[in-house]
Order: C-alpha cells, then sequence, then structure tokens
C-alpha cells in the first residue's frame, strides 16, 4: 500500500438539488512514479453521493487500484 503525496485539495459548496446542501470534494495527488496525476472527486450531496478516482499515467493505472490517498498494487 502506497500512500500518495497531495498536491491540492479544495471541497466547493453546493445548493444541492432540493434535498438539501452539501459539497464537491476534489483532491488531486501525485501519480505514484510522479510522471502523472491521481484526481479523486465526491459529490457529498444529498441524494447524489458519488464518487470517482482516476490517473492520468498509464503504466500506473495498469498496476495500482486506487482509492482516496492510496494505491495498492493489483493481484498478478
Amino acid at each position: 500500500m502506497i500512500k500518495l503525496k497531495a498536491i491540492e485539495e479544495k471541497s466547493v459548496s453546493h445548493v444541492g438539488y432540493g434535498a438539501g446542501s452539501g459539497d464537491i470534494i476534489n483532491e488531486e495527488y501525485e501519480c505514484p512514479c510522479g510522471q502523472g496525476k491521481v484526481f479523486y472527486e465526491k459529490d457529498d450531496i444529498p441524494g447524489f453521493r458519488s464518487s470517482d478516482i482516476w490517473c492520468t499515467c498509464k503504466e500506473c493505472d495498469d498496476k495500482y487500484t486506487f482509492r482516496r490517498g492510496i494505491a495498492e498494487e493489483k493481484s498478478k
């Protein structure tokens, strides 16, 4: 397990879609190899609690599974 180095974190308030307000969370991390970036986005709004994470480096995307701030080597 590798803890990713945080580059930028921000949270933007959102009025919501009728069920109340919430935040949209965006976090940017350095890729494990240092050549790309890992992005984490979470809609923390009532009724719309989805999240997404992706890596811009194909080599690391193929090698690791990503969670918020963490990279884990994929099983072979």
